[in-house]
Order: C-alpha cells, then structure tokens, then sequence
C-alpha cells in the first residue's frame, strides 16, 4: 500500500489543479463555435487579449471582437470592460445599456414573461462551476469536509452580477432579478450536489484501482 502513496499525492494534487483551473477560467466563444478557455487579460475596441490558461505567463494572444460571440468572464467585470463587451448581434447586446433602452427592453414583458426571462437566462447563463469543483476537491480529500463544503456552499446565494450576462441590464427590474437569482441558486445547489458526487466517484475509482493492484 505504501508503494500507492506517492501515485495517491500526485492524484490529489492533479485533482486540486483542475478545480483551481476551473474557478478561475475565462471563456472566449467564437461565432465559429470554437471555444477558447483562457485568462482574459484586456479588452480593446477591436480585440480581446488573453494568454492561454495552461500557460497564463505565456505569449498574449488576441481574437478580433467581431469574430466573439460571447466572452465568459470568471470575476465580475468592472463598468469599463462591461461596455468592452463584444457587441456582436442583438442576443450579445452591451451590458452598459442606457436607462431609456432597459425602460424600453423591460417594456416588451409583463410580469409574467420578465419572470420566465430571469429563469431562462440564469439556465442559460449561470455556470456555478466553482461550487461543483470545489466541492468536488474537499470531497476527494476528504469526504465529511467535502459533505460540510456542499452544504455551506449551496446555502449562499451566489453572486448573480459576477455572471457573464449579455441581458444583464435588466437586473434592474425587481421580477427579472428575483427570478435569475432564485433560479441560479437552485442551480448553485445541484452543483454542488454534483460536485460531492464527482468527488466521491474519484475516491472510488482511485480505491477500486488500488484495490486491483
């Protein structure tokens, strides 16, 4: 057994890796289709910069907006880079959107279907890859922690304005943003239900390959 130990760390720690990795990822969508993870390190008016994240003190790439459809950003975006957003069709609108465009966006809804908005954005647009693998490592180190992390991590709201939202101007509306947050949530949740479930399938795949040698 003690032959296993050193395989068992570098397990661990290529597990930690990944859940870090994955937290702190931005992700580029091509209208290709082509999706680029990466560390987006600025936004100009033509082109977006990022260095790859496998690599991020690598060389610094770029991509011209108009060929970005959507840009995934894993720390909230400040108001500058907000209006840096590509702003490629409709559906990818600018996030800094006047207060006469979100009257007249929030306009073309009732109450009803501002409420099917904010769930169906927040299924759309909500990842909460971070409450998975984060939860998915205290598991896989150790499956009590990892049970207490899933708990307290889908009992906080998550922070539905670090999301990349190309309708985030509509947050303003009370029904639009009670119904996105409720429905994030919910998905927080399963994450990190998920999350425990991804650790708990890696210990035992790991004891079953152990087990057989």
């Amino acid at each position: 057994m003690v032959n296993f130990l050193p395989r068992l760390v570098m397990m661990s720690l290529a597990l930690l890796m990944t859940c870090a990795a994955a937290y702190g990822q931005d992700i580029i969508i091509k209208k290709s289709g082509e999706e680029v993870v990466a560390k987006v390190v600025r936004v100009d008016t033509d082109t977006i910069h990022y260095r790859m994240l496998s690599d991020t003190n690598g060389p610094m790439h770029f991509v011209l907006r108009q060929d970005v459809a959507q840009l995934q950003l894993a720390t909230a975006p400040t108001q500058k880079q907000l209006t840096q957003l590509p702003q490629v069709t409709d559906e990818y609108a600018s996030a800094s959107a006047s207060a006469g465009t979100v009257a007249a966006n929030t306009a073309n809804y009732n109450a009803a279907e501002m409420m099917l908005k904010g769930r169906q954005d927040a299924v759309m647009y909500y990842k909460g890859q971070g409450a998975m693998w984060g939860t998915a490592g205290a598991t896989f180190l150790f499956p009590p922690a990892g049970l207490v992390t899933g708990i307290i991590v889908a009992a906080v709201p998550p922070n539905v304005y670090t999301t990349y939202n190309p309708n985030i101007q509509l947050m303003q509306d009370p029904t639009y943003r009670e119904a996105f947050q409720k429905q994030a949530h919910r998905r927080k949740v399963g994450k990190a239900a998920t999350g425990i479930g991804v650790g708990f399938g890696s210990l035992l795949a790991l004891a079953l390959m152990l087990s057989a040698q």
